[in-house]
């Protein structure tokens, strides 16, 4: 009888052993999907705001230096990743060149706001919002290999 007893303690023991570690498993399943759910809920929420921000200031460029829109196309941070197929992969080349060349300027001060491109032939103005209440259109020549600035205008933001 004591064998008996032993015996089933023994899978009793294993069987609760083995259902403790599946439930750990599970649980921790379920705490790294919320994570993960979370961690994209967040950088969804983050692009939203940068996109909110890069229209607001495009809005503000159109309106402070007469951009005509049907000339050059206004584009956003988004359009500019590899993933997007909003524009062409030339165009994306083109502006992405122009804004490493503004970034070698030093150009961009802290406070700024986050630029927003507008793209027209071989042409790509740049505008930035700063933060003293100005706001820059930089003009580059995107017609060669290495994108030549030919302008830069400063005006208060209307």
């Amino acid at each position: 009888m004591d064998k008996k007893k032993i015996k089933i303690f023994k899978r009793l023991t294993i069987s609760a052993g083995v259902l403790s570690l599946l439930t750990v498993l599970l649980v921790g399943n379920i705490v790294y999907a919320k994570t993960e759910q979370s961690k994209l809920e967040i950088e969804k929420e983050g692009k939203a705001f940068q996109f909110k921000v890069e229209k607001m200031v495009s809005d503000s460029a159109i309106k402070t230096f007469d951009i005509d829109t049907k000339k050059y196309e206004p584009l956003f941070s988004d359009d500019l990743e590899k993933e997007s197929t909003s524009v062409t992969e030339d165009i994306r080349t083109k502006v992405s060149a122009a804004e490493f060349t503004l970034g070698t300027s030093r150009m961009l001060k802290i406070g700024d706001r986050f630029p927003t491109y507008f793209f027209g032939g071989n042409e790509v103005l740049i505008a930035i919002e700063h933060a003293d209440g100005t706001m820059s259109l930089v003009k580059y020549d995107v017609s060669k290999q290495d994108p030549l600035q030919t302008d830069h205008i400063v005006k208060e933001v209307k």
